[in-house]
């Protein structure tokens, strides 16, 4: 008879569906799943909140970065690009001056 493996998202609705019943402490519970207290009220905050879907791998990226060039930028940036192939990162700097202030252009090195 072969081992039978559970995905994490099945232990987290099992999980989840054990701590509904009331039946269990939250101390029971994790000493049950190997997890940790954190992790399981940080897992019935995301239930509560989102239902099953809360349950599921959440994105870690950052959703804003304070020094992301912005887009109007980056536009002309291709724009000069496109239209002096041959250039670098130094000479489009420089046109860049004619737009735009010393602290809205990024480093020659980031173009």
């Amino acid at each position: 008879m072969p081992w039978k493996e559970r995905t994490a998202m099945e232990q987290k609705i099992e999980f989840i569906c054990e701590w509904r019943t009331g039946k269990h402490t939250i101390t029971k519970l994790c000493k049950n799943f190997e997890i940790s207290r954190p992790t399981a009220y940080k897992l019935i905050d995301r239930f509560e909140k989102q239902s099953y879907e809360g349950l599921r791998k959440q994105s870690r990226t950052t959703r804003k970065h304070p020094n992301k060039t912005k887009k109007n930028i980056i536009k002309s940036i291709i724009k000069l690009k496109a239209k002096h192939s041959l250039w670098g990162a130094k000479k489009i700097e420089k046109l860049l001056f004619n737009e735009f202030t010393r602290e809205h252009i990024p480093a020659s090195a980031d173009l």
